[in-house]
């Protein structure tokens, strides 16, 4: 073999070995991917992909159009119809994200876009929670949300 063959045959050799490396790590990073939390993304990155868009940097919504979560995500987190509620509006319940990323989210939402402080027994949500809700999305959105609204006043004036 020439001198300039042998040269190329190396330099093959060697690009070779370490595209199968890349292509085992890359197998290895992948196929864990699915069952590790650690390549998720945390809850405000989470928030700015999926809820954004609507509701806002800081959850105060659209006036007429997207409801404010400042105030209302609280409140209903602290009624078991205003949980039940919560998880089966249509963003939350058809969200790409997993039951436990979505519960993550709700709780982070709770802690960092609410004007109502926690109370000390507030329940964190849960992704047994979320997965028995989720997947019976909310028709009527606005009719139980106002119901909701109602029975939190009504609730936060005794």
């Amino acid at each position: 073999m020439s001198p300039s063959r042998r040269c190329c045959a190396v330099l093959f050799a060697r690009v070779g070995a370490t595209l199968r490396t890349g292509a085992a790590v890359a197998a290895v990073a992948l196929g864990s991917a699915g069952t590790s939390t650690a390549w998720g993304y945390q809850p405000i990155v989470n928030y700015q992909l999926q809820c954004m868009g609507c509701h806002l940097a800081d959850g105060s919504g659209e006036s007429g159009r997207v409801p404010s979560i400042r105030r209302s995500l609280v409140r209903f987190s602290e009624m078991p119809e205003g949980r039940e509620y919560v998880i089966r509006v249509p963003g939350v319940a058809q969200s790409p994200l997993s039951d436990e990323e979505t519960a993550t989210l709700l709780n982070w939402m709770a802690r960092n876009l609410s004007d109502l402080a926690l109370q000390s027994d507030f329940v964190d949500y849960s992704a047994a929670e979320i997965r028995r809700w989720r997947t019976q999305p909310l028709a009527q959105v606005s009719v139980v949300r106002a119901r909701l609204m109602s029975a939190a006043a009504t609730r936060g004036a005794q």
